[in-house]
């Protein structure tokens, strides 16, 4: 699966996701992209998910035809993010294009 972190989350999210082909915002050159920008950009180099803590996004864009799927995590410090990691790994594994998957606590 082809994994794109969101800039506002830690780059070393992408240790948690083993098997993957994790790339950062940052390092695909999309940083500072406005959220309807970034997906089509996403989709056009081939990525499956785009893994965010932008809990807004679902209801700016319309993912459902976007082509890509995301997985919303809560939290954007290593700390609160890596006690789900199992749940988040499941997340992406899982992704289908044009659905949403919230990654809860608890």
């Amino acid at each position: 699966m082809k994994v794109l972190l969101d800039e506002m989350l830690p780059a070393d999210v992408a240790g948690l996701l083993p098997g993957h082909e994790v790339t950062t915002v940052q390092q695909a050159g999309f940083k500072g992209l406005a959220n309807g920008v970034l997906l089509r950009r996403a989709v056009e180099h081939g990525y499956d998910v785009l893994v965010t803590a932008d809990r807004n996004l679902p209801a700016q864009q319309n993912v459902t035809v976007s082509g890509i799927a995301l997985v919303l995590v809560r939290g954007s410090r290593m700390r609160d993010i890596e006690g789900h990691a199992s749940k988040i790994a499941a997340a992406v594994a899982s992704a289908v294009p044009g659905t949403v998957h919230r990654v809860e606590p608890g």
